[in-house]
């Protein structure tokens, strides 16, 4: 029996469902031989003595550092995995954890050289999470065919974005201020869950509270977008950024708009908003395809799987 304790964050959020708990969940489900216990930092000394393996998302802090350094200890002497789904270094300025995160460098740098395995959501985190030469593997985002409808929304003229404070720069740009007036009126209703751009607030808007990540997943299909909005700036934080938005915007019936469309983990998103319904269902279905050849939960988990067996053979 292989013993995983996962390590996240009390409040689980979007990441910990899309990095931590589904996966796993799943990982758990396909092979027998695994056992995985999802906790924070304030594991026992008898469950560490009882653990193989510790797989810790997105670990920062001094008092990480100082967890880390006992589960390595020769008391436990745990082989140690790190999920890394953002670029930490290269926050842009003015981003709610840039201080705190420009504080918490060279604690961070201590925690990635501890790791024995690395595992990144984009290629492009890669080098700023010392993932390179053979240390880390690109794993990325993925789900079930389940997961997926079997058709598109039915088309309402909905256009949904999700976000909080921290995706401030994104949508309060003057690139997604232009796509808003120039396509406002096509739709009937724009919602904005989390946080609400007081510069797009009009009579077709209305800003959504944001609710826990359970909740969110179950109601996804419920909540009937047709497009799911994904405006990001240029900039090497979200050069490394994963598709969370244009999974979720499948899941959802719908497709993704972004300028980012195109690029890796972005393939069949589009750049340009569109009101054309047969074109949305038809993309849609592009979508769901590809993510099942590229993004399948199955295929993805023998990658992890693959990658903790030889971690654990060092």
């Amino acid at each position: 029996m292989i013993r995983i304790i996962a390590i996240d964050s009390i409040r689980a959020d979007g990441v910990s469902y899309w990095r931590n708990l589904r996966p796993l969940t799943e990982l758990q489900r396909a092979h027998p031989n695994i056992q995985v216990r999802f906790m924070d930092e304030k594991v026992s000394l008898s469950d560490l003595m009882q653990t193989d393996l510790v797989i810790m998302f997105r670990p920062v802090r001094e008092d990480s550092l100082k967890f880390i350094e006992n589960v390595k200890s020769r008391i436990f002497n745990c082989k140690l995995i790190l999920d890394i789904d953002d670029n930490l270094w290269r926050l842009p300025p003015g981003h709610p954890h840039e201080i705190e995160y420009t504080e918490h460098a060279q604690t961070l740098r201590k925690i990635y050289s501890m790791a024995d395995g690395i595992w990144c959501s984009t290629e492009a985190i890669m080098p700023f999470a010392d993932a390179m030469y053979g240390r880390g593997v690109v794993v990325p985002n993925a789900v079930l065919e389940r997961d997926l409808p079997e058709k598109p929304s039915a088309y309402k003229g909905v256009v949904m974005w999700r976000g909080s404070i921290a995706n401030f720069d994104d949508i309060e740009s003057d690139h997604a201020f232009e796509q808003f007036q120039e396509n406002q009126a096509k739709f009937s209703r724009w919602f904005f869950m989390g946080y609400y751009p007081k510069r797009l607030r009009d009579i077709n808007t209305k800003g959504l509270p944001p609710v826990d990540v359970a909740r969110y997943m179950s109601n996804l299909l419920d909540i009937g977008a047709n497009v799911m909005w994904k405006p990001l700036c240029e900039n090497e934080f979200n050069a490394s950024k994963s598709n969370i938005a244009w999974i979720e915007a499948t899941i959802a019936g719908g497709i993704c708009v972004t300028n980012f469309a195109g690029k890796p983990g972005w393939e069949m998103a589009v750049d340009k908003f569109t009101d054309n319904p047969d074109f949305i269902a038809h993309q849609w279905g592009v979508s769901r395809d590809w993510i099942l050849e590229h993004y399948n939960l199955e295929k993805v988990n023998r990658m992890r799987y693959d990658h903790i067996i030889k971690i654990l053979e060092k």
